[in-house]
């Protein structure tokens, strides 16, 4: 299977902490990837560090057969990589179409020359474009019925979507959701598994996920990988993490029926 996204040998260290050692990983085409670990075992500073907050500082990231070590978060955007945060940050005085335009690509490229130059048909049929576009990636995750409402109205896990669409809209290829289920009841993780698996599948995005909740963990990765102290120490499927004795020493402190 292709690899889009290769860590190979980094580590992160915040004066004389290590928060990541020598991590090896890499992120396939058509999968759904999972990181899980304990509290502190490195897994949002691997998101930092994957969407450029953060620098390695050793190793090397590589996307789509290009090193990223240096990149800006926003030039990662325009490659490609998008992400959500564990508490939403959604402008929730704006409705939940206006919160998906404003991070369009091509929203805020109209510039003078486009304004003087091309005709007002143009630029109308333009910007209906972009507006379909947005309404298309809310539709992905079953809020197109919803475009006049306020976002901060809205259900929490309903905002939770609404946060997911605003990372489609950058053109994302890769997605990575930290906690997307974090807040969410039984009903509305449910209805999100089944959306995070339609835009795998149906949408070819690849997925990299942070989630506590192990039961989600197990139903809908492909592979998952295990950090403790910034370090990884196993990876495979579901059935292959749940029987790990490193996994159930480290994550559960060997109650291997909880995983």
């Amino acid at each position: 299977m292709d690899k889009v996204l290769e860590l190979k040998k980094v580590s992160v260290n915040f004066g004389g902490l290590a928060a990541l050692r020598e991590v090896d990983l890499d992120v396939r085409r058509g999968e759904i990837l999972s990181i899980i670990g304990p509290n502190g075992a490195g897994k949002t500073t691997l998101f930092n560090l994957l969407t450029g907050i953060y620098r390695p500082t050793s190793g090397t990231i590589t996307y789509k057969n290009t090193v990223i070590n240096k990149l800006k978060p926003y030039r990662r955007v325009e490659l490609g990589l998008a992400r959500t945060f564990q508490n939403t940050r959604l402008l929730k005085n704006m409705t939940v179409l206006e919160n998906v335009l404003v991070v369009h690509a091509e929203c805020n490229k109209e510039g003078i020359f486009a304004a003087v130059f091309n005709s007002r048909a143009h630029l109308r049929r333009k910007r209906e474009a972009i507006v379909q576009e947005c309404v298309e990636k809310l539709a992905m995750v079953g809020l197109e019925h919803k475009l006049d409402v306020l976002a901060g109205s809205l259900p929490y896990g309903e905002q939770r979507l609404l946060e997911i669409a605003r990372a489609l809209a950058t053109g994302c290829e890769v997605l990575l959701l930290d906690e997307p289920a974090a807040g969410m009841n039984a009903v509305e993780k449910a209805e999100l598994v089944k959306k995070i698996k339609r835009l795998s599948k149906q949408f070819s995005i690849d997925m990299i996920l942070i989630e506590h909740d192990m039961g989600m963990v197990m139903e809908i990765s492909d592979r998952i990988v295990v950090l403790n102290y910034g370090m990884k120490i196993a990876e495979g499927s579901p059935r292959q993490i749940q029987n790990d004795p490193n996994v159930i020493n480290a994550y559960l402190g060997g109650e291997a029926e909880e995983l």
